[in-house]
């Protein structure tokens, strides 16, 4: 289909999405220059002869935009305008770099249990501001939580959104996503935002046990969720998680609303006890930092803790290794799976003995499409990779063997004003005239090779993104 080159007043950058209701485009407001999410519906819907089906999804724009708006917190992604550009109605609102959690589960489906803590509590933090304000988001899924590079979820599409004692949304009680809903949500009865708990429930559940408590065909698992109690996270097969999570979870999934956890701050609290004593940070809300005293090692990007251009790994070393030795295996991870790296490559180094091993175990965690291209950077003799023999552990006869170089041919060619110029012009090539404002963003990666893989994140998955992180490397 043929796209606009401009909505309102905003410059269409680039497709970021489209799917059967409509289409969200990468924006630029030239009025305070930056990047927007714009949101659509499909020009097809609103061309339809079903009025019914036009005024359903018109009144869910403005019921969207009339949510957010009255929202204010970190969490939560912004909405800045809603408007109509002759037959296409928009919103444009915050736009976040990341992932959503549906695709990080798609290639890691059962998290580490620091990684999982603290998505649901920065969730319920979220949520908890969202109820304050009388608005129920009613649709808390892995596909509408986004986690940025620098580990920090945000909530998105409140567009079936209830805003208490407005009568705008009063719409089916049926609405949601199959496996979240709550009970209530089904049978028709009145709800509130516990039906947003209950779905936080399900969530931390998946995570946890590496699959969703109920499933099956929508009949099935609706039957499921009025009348089946989800075996115990603990007790699923295969699963390494604590029984310790048994009790929230359960609590968090009662039938009856009232059984549940009454707020998101009550939820949130019954989860700080559960966290590990050997995690590597507290739950988000509070003060981040490192269980050890050790501190966390900075890069010259000066991103630290959770973010892609930091070392994520305590300054001393994690279970015999020593942490430089480890942060080019995570840098190439987070590139591609985010700040979840950082607890994957914790969790292969307490098991792992050798470089080789742990590559291939962490490796385990990709899609299969880009798993060999991983592997591969650490093939290679003499870079410190599986391929180099280096013993990288510590307290051996000899003390700390000697670390590689790097983890690609390219990793150490310098990030030159000339050669910048030469990313940006074919960045430009690829995401359109915001290739700057990326670039200048993404500039402090400590190698070429890292600038590459953190720039090719602005396209979508696929040949796409092969295709530019091709023409980027053949600049070096």
């Amino acid at each position: 289909m043929a796209h606009p080159e401009k909505l309102g007043k905003y410059a269409i950058t680039g497709v970021l999405g489209e799917g059967a209701m409509g289409v969200v485009y990468r924006g630029f407001d030239p009025g305070i220059q930056r990047q927007v999410a714009i949101k659509t519906i499909h020009r097809s819907l609103a061309d339809s002869d079903d009025a019914a089906a036009v005024d359903s999804m018109a009144a869910r724009f403005r019921n969207e935009a009339q949510a957010v708006g009255r929202l204010s917190h970190p969490g939560i992604v912004a909405i800045y305008d809603y408007g109509e550009d002759a037959d296409t109605r928009f919103i444009a609102m915050e736009f976040v770099e990341g992932r959503t959690l549906a695709q990080i589960l798609s290639a890691t489906p059962r998290l580490p249990e620091a990684q999982a803590l603290d998505i649901t509590a920065q969730l319920l933090d979220a949520l908890g501001a969202a109820h304050r304000a009388g608005v129920w988001h009613r649709d808390v899924k892995p596909a509408n939580l986004i986690l940025t590079p620098e580990g920090r979820v945000k909530v998105t599409d409140f567009g079936i959104a209830r805003i208490e004692n407005v009568a705008l949304t009063q719409v089916s009680a049926a609405i949601g996503t199959p496996g979240y809903m709550a009970p209530e949500q089904y049978v028709g009865e009145g709800i509130d935002h516990r039906v947003d708990l209950f779905a936080a429930g399900v969530l931390l559940y998946r995570m946890l046990a590496g699959r969703a408590p109920f499933s099956g065909s929508p009949e099935t698992v609706m039957y499921r969720i009025l009348n089946e109690e989800p075996v115990p996270p603990s007790r699923v097969e295969g699963s390494v998680c604590p029984p310790r999570f048994d009790a929230v979870v359960a609590r968090a999934l009662a039938k009856a609303a009232a059984q549940r956890f009454q707020s998101a701050a009550e939820f949130r609290a019954a989860l700080e006890p559960l966290a590990g004593a050997d995690d590597a940070t507290v739950i988000v809300g509070r003060q981040v930092a490192p269980v050890s005293p050790a501190p966390i090692e900075r890069t010259t990007g000066g991103m630290s803790g959770r973010g892609t251009g930091g070392t994520l790994l305590q300054a001393s070393s994690i279970a015999g290794w020593e942490a430089a030795a480890l942060a080019p295996v995570e840098h190439a991870l987070a590139a591609r799976l985010g700040p979840m790296a950082r607890l994957l490559v914790r969790e292969a180094a307490r098991t792992c003995s050798d470089l080789a091993s742990l590559v291939q175990r962490v490796a385990e965690h990709l899609p299969e499409g880009e798993r060999a291209a991983f592997l591969a950077r650490f093939a290679a003799p003499g870079t410190g990779g599986t391929g180099g023999g280096a013993a990288l552990r510590t307290g051996g006869a000899g003390g700390t063997a000697p670390v590689g170089a790097g983890t690609g041919s390219n990793a150490m060619t310098a990030l030159t004003p000339e050669l910048l110029k030469k990313i940006e012009r074919v960045l430009t090539q690829h995401i359109g005239p915001i290739a700057r404002v990326v670039l200048k963003k993404t500039a402090q990666a400590p190698t070429a090779e890292a600038l590459f893989e953190r720039l090719s994140e602005q396209v979508a998955a696929g040949p796409e993104r092969e295709r530019l992180l091709a023409d980027l490397r053949r600049l070096v």
